[in-house]
């Protein structure tokens, strides 16, 4: 199967029908379709019509919703694909229900049985099992981050979940090993259910796929991306009106963040989900916009730990699996300026993969590595690094270089040269090397970096949402296939600890019981990982006065999450 620009995985389809809205001069309404067992909306009752601009940096790269991509395209294909249970960001909450009407875990705690909601897809077809069968059986089978969430278990002792069909309305979904439900709400909440189907049969045109969402898509080019309403959604308010509110949605793309604010600004747009805050600042009282503090975000500096010369460079690869020479370039880089310098103090310095933001999972008492040069020249000294003539030299006598590869954008490339800077004044010899997002990706996907900046960015708070970053099929240090175990990170002893205790926390039955298990995770993870973490961005957001039923969240997409819901005045 062909999609539009599939990206390649390491760490995120689409359809269209064109309702005829006109009918001679007048609006034809949306009507819920007989026979749909409908899920009420919360929000005020709204009206039907009206377009919404919006714009992406980047995006979407693929239609296809199994394999992994960039935070634009998954914030497009959340409005294409529904899933069986919702997420509401605002309240950081997984709702009761969704495509589901209900979940039922089993004494075993590792079966869930799920009872389907009766709806259709954006085509009149029924919502079957088959469907949610084939829609997990194909994320499972993805080598994506969704197929991480569908595997529990250690190392090679990973089971994969199996799916079945128990009647008409209902499927059962057993995992490998036990999950508490509160982890498991949130896979129900982010495996997107396609039809079996059409899915399949879907090559170049992403117009013909259909869905399960609130909008198919109705014209796709390399600037413009505009949706329509799916005519056969599933929720309506509480005044019977169906959602979703809007008839089109249209995004311009390739647009940096600094633009869209700028634009935002001169009205060009109705919502951003990216603020600046020299923007955010001017348009105070003209529009709504919340600075929601601490996002999910973590800028991360990775080093390559490939020692495999067709990837990089031998020499460069050795330095980043050594504990001293990690501490020393975490101690060499200046957080604070970072924050609030580079970010204009809308960001929070962060020292581990789980930021100060996600206040239900932060450990505080995390390891810190406060800026100290002398500290860490200190370090790199006792670890067998020497200095000459102000220039770091490795134990070989060859100098400290490397290739730092940023994406070309301006937030990211003002903190790739402030990072320069601070790593240049110590001795080491940095390239920076901006790169377009394509081939930035394909260099991290692919392996062939030195060093790279990479913003994590979790699609949920919860930390099972983190398991592709660190024990999942597809960490960023670690190749997909390795043919030579002493290449592999993850056949060490501490990535093996770590391991398990991620494992054994997905399985405790309280939040309190997992949250002691990631703590521990998040220490150990800290000390040996070659992920260095840097910043986390605040999230501000803004809507035109316009724009009503607008609910901005804490974290991205932070002001078009629910885009079902909202209407123009």
């Amino acid at each position: 199967m062909h999609f539009i620009k599939q990206a390649a995985t390491s760490l995120s389809l689409v359809f269209a029908f064109t309702l005829p809205w006109i009918t001679g001069c007048s609006t034809v309404e949306r009507q819920l379709a007989a026979g749909v067992d409908a899920k009420p909306a919360k929000c005020e009752p709204g009206k039907q019509g009206g377009t919404l601009r919006l714009a992406l940096a980047f995006g979407p790269l693929t239609f296809n919703p199994f394999v992994d991509s960039t935070p634009d395209t998954f914030a497009v294909l959340r409005k294409l694909y529904g899933t069986l249970l919702d997420y509401d960001f605002e309240k950081q909450v997984v709702e009761e229900s969704g495509l589901a009407t209900a979940v039922t875990l089993e004494e075993d705690r590792k079966t869930y049985r799920i009872t389907l909601r009766k709806c259709f897809f954006s085509d009149g077809s029924p919502l079957l099992p088959d469907d949610v069968v084939f829609s997990y059986a194909t994320a499972q089978g993805a080598n994506s981050a969704l197929s991480d969430l569908l595997r529990t278990g250690v190392g090679n002792e990973r089971t994969e979940a199996q799916f079945s069909i128990i009647d008409a309305q209902t499927v059962q979904i057993r995992f490998g090993h036990p999950i508490s439900a509160d982890a498991a709400k949130f896979v129900f909440a982010r495996i997107p259910i396609v039809s079996k189907a059409n899915f399949p049969t879907i090559k170049d045109d992403p117009t013909k796929i259909i869905c399960s969402g609130p909008f198919t898509v109705k014209a796709f080019s390399s600037k413009e991306l505009r949706l329509a309403a799916n005519p056969k959604y599933w929720k309506v308010d509480n005044a019977g009106t169906l959602l979703p509110y809007l008839n089109e949605v249209v995004y311009e793309l390739g647009v940096d963040r600094k633009t869209q604010s700028e634009r935002f600004i001169e009205g060009k747009y109705d919502m951003v989900d990216y603020l600046l805050p020299a923007q955010a600042k001017a348009a105070e009282g003209q529009v709504k916009i919340r600075n929601a503090g601490g996002s999910l975000r973590v800028w991360t500096l990775v080093g390559n730990t490939r020692i495999d010369q067709t990837k990089v460079d031998r020499n460069r690869a050795k330095h980043f699996l050594s504990d001293d020479f990690r501490e020393a370039i975490s101690r060499l880089i200046n957080r604070d300026r970072l924050a609030n310098n580079v970010l204009g103090g809308n960001a929070d310095p962060s020292f581990g993969l789980i930021p100060p933001g996600n206040t239900t999972w932060y450990d505080p008492n995390a390891p810190r590595y406060e800026p100290n040069v002398e500290t860490a020249k200190a370090a790199l000294q006792a670890a067998g690094y020497s200095y000459r003539d102000g220039r770091l030299y490795d134990g070989i006598k060859a100098p400290v270089r490397f290739k730092f590869t940023v994406p070309k954008e301006p937030t990211a490339v003002a903190l790739g040269q402030s990072i320069a800077q601070d790593l240049t004044a110590a001795g080491l010899d940095i390239v920076l090397d901006e790169q377009p997002l394509d081939k930035w990706w394909k260099a991290l996907t692919s392996g062939v970096f030195d060093m790279i900046l990479v913003e994590i960015q979790p699609e949920f708070p919860d930390p099972v949402f983190l398991q592709p970053f660190v024990t999942g099929s597809r960490p960023y240090f670690a190749e997909p296939i390795i043919t030579n175990p002493q290449l592999d990170l993850r056949g060490y002893d501490w990535f093996k600890k770590i391991a398990r205790d991620f494992d054994q926390a997905l399985q405790q039955k309280t939040i309190e019981e997992r949250k002691k298990l990631y703590n521990d995770f998040q220490r150990s993870w800290n000390e040996v990982s070659p992920v260095i973490h840097l910043v986390s961005e605040h999230t501000i957001a803004g809507a035109r006065s316009n724009v009503l039923n607008v609910r901005l969240a804490a974290f991205d997409p932070a002001a078009t999450w629910n885009l079902e819901e909202i209407y123009l005045k």
